[in-house]
């Protein structure tokens, strides 16, 4: 795949099989082969997957993107071998002794310290606003993760100014987000607290969103890189396009593509683009940034996708937020999905968008009675498989270590 044509949104290119590829084969050090992937998500599931789709550029190599999306990821290249999981948590075991969020802990409140430093303002409203939810943030995840990229990318070497800038900018574009999908959702609550439309009004939701996205651009151009620019702009791009997707139900058959590509556009890109930019503001060479690029796309996905599945199986005290909110909210999430394969009776609940009395709890029953919630496991699984494949292949640092055991944490959270 050519460094440009990778996070543009006209095409994507994708170099032909080379067995010294980043991703194309991996051993995992721990004394065994974990998996043999194909670098990136199988090319050669991706060009059949194209020949299917009918897309003009499929022999030449070259995928509309947009088309691409639009279409969705097919199904069959998120299968995950559950004999494998065996390897995965052998390679947890070895790197467990590193606590993820101690290791940058002082990276972070230095994260924090400088998004407040942004987003001053000398409107009192406006300023409360911006700040609520940078007060209450809980681990910060994004940062976290941009800053650990960094450091192992760097062999074990402090992250850059501007790779401490990238952290800031995801999270400030990740916290908008939120405002804006409060009101969108008519959410009251988000990590046990009140919501900012609920507490100030819609109107200062969006507001308070546009003004972090507004002070997350001066920041992003103040990098003055081209490149890393494009990049973390087109995260709010595809934030955008992940909405229009949640609202528009999927093709017939097309449902876990379409909730995997939204998924992608919605929590995984924003992860992905973010690692990508710190590897080029670090000075890394395209390996190395298809390696971060890798990192933060899986671990996005993985973490969306325990995310819906807390909403089946875990409680609002630990969630911050009431349980069968998504369903509740007529979204129909992996869990569902699966049970729609295997029982014809829910896809009538999922087009009518569980609105009728009894529809939330009838599809509730499906998805225990199918094993959906097996299924999904078994699905983020698989992404986080792909996570660990990229974090091994990184300079051997501690740096590296509390990427793979960040992975575990995503898998085994409850909130």
């Amino acid at each position: 795949r050519s460094r440009r044509s990778s996070h543009q949104p006209q095409k994507m290119a994708f170099r032909a099989w080379c067995p010294r590829g980043p991703l194309h084969r991996y051993v995992l050090r721990s004394g065994g082969a974990l998996a043999l992937r194909t670098r990136h998500i199988h090319m050669e599931g991706m060009a059949k997957a194209a020949v299917n789709m009918g897309m003009k550029h499929a022999k030449t190599g070259l995928l509309e993107t947009d088309d691409f999306y639009t279409n969705g990821i097919p199904e069959s290249q998120f299968k995950f071998d559950h004999k494998t999981y065996g390897s995965l948590t052998k390679v947890f075991d070895e790197h467990r002794k590193v606590d993820p969020f101690s290791h940058v802990r002082d990276d972070i409140d230095g994260v924090t310290d400088c998004i407040k430093d942004i987003i001053g303002s000398d409107h009192k409203v406006l300023n409360t606003v911006a700040n609520y939810f940078i007060e209450a943030a809980g681990k910060r995840i994004r940062p976290a993760i941009v800053m650990l990229v960094s450091k192992s990318l760097n062999g074990g070497g402090e992250p850059t100014e501007k790779q401490g800038r990238v952290a800031q900018i995801s999270e400030m574009i990740h916290t908008a987000s939120l405002l804006h999908d409060d009101v969108i959702d008519k959410s009251d609550s988000r990590r046990g607290l009140k919501t900012i439309n609920k507490l100030f009004g819609n109107k200062m939701a969006v507001l308070g969103g546009d003004f972090l996205l507004a002070r997350a651009s001066l920041t992003l151009a103040r990098l003055k890189d081209p490149e890393v620019i494009e990049l973390m702009s087109l995260i709010i791009e595809h934030l955008v396009k992940g909405e229009l997707m949640q609202i528009h139900k999927a093709e017939p058959g097309n449902g876990i593509s379409h909730y995997i590509t939204k998924s992608f556009y919605k929590t995984a890109s924003l992860m992905a683009n973010s690692c990508r930019s710190a590897a080029i503001l670090g000075g890394h060479d395209e390996r190395c940034q298809d390696l971060a690029y890798e990192y933060g796309k899986n671990v996005g996905l993985a973490f969306q996708v325990v995310d819906d599945l807390l909403d089946f199986e875990g409680n609002t005290s630990d969630l911050g937020k009431p349980t069968l909110a998504d369903i509740s909210a007529g979204l129909a999430t992996a869990p569902v999905l699966y049970a729609a394969q295997n029982f014809s009776e829910v896809q009538p609940l999922i087009d009518r968008k569980f609105s009728q009395v009894g529809d939330v709890q009838l599809a509730l029953h499906y998805v225990e009675k199918s094993g959906a919630l097996g299924e999904t496991r078994t699905l983020a699984a698989s992404f986080a498989e792909n996570a660990v494949a990229a974090a091994c292949e990184m300079p051997d640092c501690v740096a590296k270590s509390a990427l793979i055991t960040l992975v575990e944490r995503v898998l085994l959270r409850n909130r």
